[in-house]
């Protein structure tokens, strides 16, 4: 057994920014592997530069992909938010949405009328119009009443 299979048998799974595990590896397990296998190299064989070389530029990798992947979801946080205020903004506004087909035998409909309230519910937004909820997603066009 490699001194790099003693150490990822003792590694616990990492949490992710949710808090559910995973067996997935971070860029910390990735460093103490790394530690772990300098440390316990064989002093009459030592490891190459070249293959030092190589896990150091793989542990940069993975410390830019962790990073990245942090901008991404901030992104996507970003873009929600954006998107509920506007959403928020229409409230008062006259729309005119067109819904989905439920089937081939119930044709799309198009509704007008003004928002009267906006509801999130599981990261979607909806448009109350004339009592009825419609997705933000299937608004076609905004006026200003009066306008």
């Amino acid at each position: 057994m490699s001194a790099i299979d003693s150490v990822t048998g003792n590694i616990a799974p990492t949490a992710t920014a949710s808090q559910n595990t995973t067996k997935a590896l971070g860029k910390d397990d990735f460093l103490k592997m790394l530690i772990a296998q300098l440390k316990n190299q064989d002093p009459t064989n030592p490891q190459q530069g070249s293959e030092f070389a190589a896990q150091m530029a793989q542990f940069s990798s993975v410390e830019q992909l962790t990073n990245l992947n942090t901008t991404l979801e901030s992104q996507s946080q970003n873009s929600l938010n954006l998107l509920n205020a506007q959403a928020i903004n229409l409230v008062g506004k006259e729309i005119t949405a067109q819904t989905a087909a439920a089937t081939d035998a119930t044709p799309a409909t198009t509704i007008t009328g003004t928002v009267t309230a906006v509801n999130f519910k599981d990261q979607k937004v909806s448009l109350t119009v004339n009592g009825q909820e419609i997705p933000f997603t299937d608004l076609l066009s905004v006026r200003t009443p009066g306008a």
